[in-house]
């Protein structure tokens, strides 16, 4: 009877699932550990930003965003991440060459040309931030 109950139980709970919305959800959607940990190594920071204009959905979007991002003063090759299904970018970078500001200035005026804009949602510079655990 237990069983039965628990099993009608959890039929009935609605799935969680994620919005696409909050920072957490976006940070998520690039989110690649070993990215991340090879920039922490080298002392380099990894930004996460959501991309705000129109956005066609489809491969070449995002291979143009990836392009354009990765092409960018002091951004590490092989680092970018381009979600179009949350409009999220990430990728890691060299605040020794290029501090935040310069790489995002950059990036503001290749993107303006696609009327699109960076919103900053995080920046991983530290490994301490890795290690948060909510409870």
């Amino acid at each position: 009877m237990r069983l039965v109950l628990a099993l009608l139980l959890a039929l009935a709970a609605p799935a969680a699932l994620a919005c696409g919305y909050c920072v957490e959800d976006k940070i998520a959607s690039t989110y690649d550990h070993a990215v991340i940990t090879r920039a922490l190594a080298q002392k380099h920071h990894v930004a996460f930003f959501h991309v705000d204009g129109p956005i066609l959905p489809g491969d070449a979007a995002k291979r143009s965003i990836e392009a354009m991002v990765e092409s960018t003063p002091g951004v590490d090759k092989g680092s970018v991440r381009v979600a179009l299904e949350t409009l999220t970018v990430s990728f890691a970078f060299d605040p020794r060459r290029s501090p935040l500001v310069a790489v995002q200035a950059a990036l503001d005026k290749k993107l303006a040309a696609k009327r699109l804009a960076l919103m900053p949602l995080r920046i991983i510079d530290s490994p301490a931030e890795l290690k948060v655990v909510k409870r």
